[in-house]
């Protein structure tokens, strides 16, 4: 591999080092609640559903156009690096005897990309039109969630348990259902300012009004589109073509809270909490359905939740530049 290849690859891995990483917590816990005794047989696949969560993160950040990837050498090296990460995660799984996981990492990857085809083709404002029925738009909008990070994190929970010697198809839906209700709150997370100085090694959702700006039909976008009157429509379209300041941002803020957008994706949040919770309780109660359902509260409480909880409570004292 080229060495600057190599080293970008690096730099990737060790933005996350440190840090909790989900993926590794939900195959422990597919792992041990379906009878795993020992943890360190699961350190392979973690190590390659690691690896394959890089893949898709560096391959979505060249189909999402972002920021300090505009060259195309840096988009061809996304590319690159993005393959390359696949092969390794496909690589280790057959280095350690865990080939019966290999169609989880193809049924990732197919999904992944279905939906990230719904992202930039089918889910767009340019095509609203394409959805005047709000239900119609829902159930395309779950499936583009599902597609894009319900699949990848139901899987988890699927090779834990898989390896522990017993597929657990309800723990993989039920996480299936988290991992979209996860992709929504991040979406809803778009409207919210940075806690912290972005970093292009950051998560595609924390670009700021990124989804915005692109065009996107993400629940709130889609509210606030239909719900607000032609000359909001007209507004709001300005905005997402122009530069963002702290003005604007307070328009937008405005429209969440007044058109009753921000209520109604805090209200879809909540019910698809309950929903996997519903389904997470027909287990017997044990630490690690207590752990699983611990992780489910990020549903509805994450940093961006909380932040763009603090932007509207503290709209009016929004200053005029967000630089």
């Amino acid at each position: 591999m080229p060495t600057d290849l190599y080293q970008g690859m690096s730099d990737f891995y060790n933005a996350f080092n440190g840090n909790l990483r989900l993926r590794d917590l939900q195959i422990r816990t597919g792992y041990e609640i379906n009878g795993g005794k020992d943890w360190k047989e699961i350190l392979p696949a973690c190590a390659s559903f690691e690896i394959l969560n890089c893949s898709t993160y560096v391959i979505n950040w060249f189909l999402d156009e972002k920021h300090g990837y505009e060259s195309p050498e840096s988009k061809r090296k996304l590319v690159i690096a993005g393959f390359q990460l696949r092969e390794v995660a496909q690589q280790i799984l057959e280095d350690h005897d865990m080939t019966s996981l290999l169609p989880l990492l193809s049924n990732i990857n197919n999904r992944v990309y279905l939906g990230q085809m719904m992202d930039i083709h089918d889910l767009k404002v340019a095509r609203m039109n394409d959805y005047p029925n709000y239900q119609d738009f829902l159930e395309a909008y779950q499936q583009r969630c599902r597609l894009l990070s319900g699949v990848f994190y139901g899987s988890c929970f699927l090779a834990g348990s898989i390896i522990a010697g017993k597929a657990d198809e309800l723990l993989y839906e039920m996480g299936a259902i988290y991992g979209a209700a996860t992709q929504a709150a991040n979406d809803f997370g778009d409207f919210a300012l940075p806690v912290k100085r972005l970093s292009k090694l950051e998560k595609p959702y924390q670009d700021q009004f990124s989804d915005f700006m692109n065009g996107k039909l993400t629940l709130p976008v889609y509210l606030m589109t239909q719900r607000a009157n032609e000359e909001q429509r007209k507004r709001l379209e300005e905005l997402r073509l122009g530069a963002i300041d702290g003005n604007s941002y307070r328009e937008i803020l405005d429209i969440l809270v007044d058109k009753g957008v921000y209520s109604d994706c805090l209200i879809y949040l909540k019910q698809e909490h309950k929903r996997c919770k519903s389904m997470l309780y027909t287990k017997d109660k044990t630490v690690h359905r207590d752990i699983i359902a611990s992780i489910l509260v990020r549903i509805t409480s994450n940093k961006f939740l909380s932040q763009l909880r603090k932007n509207i409570e503290d709209r009016t004292d929004l200053p005029s530049c967000l630089a």
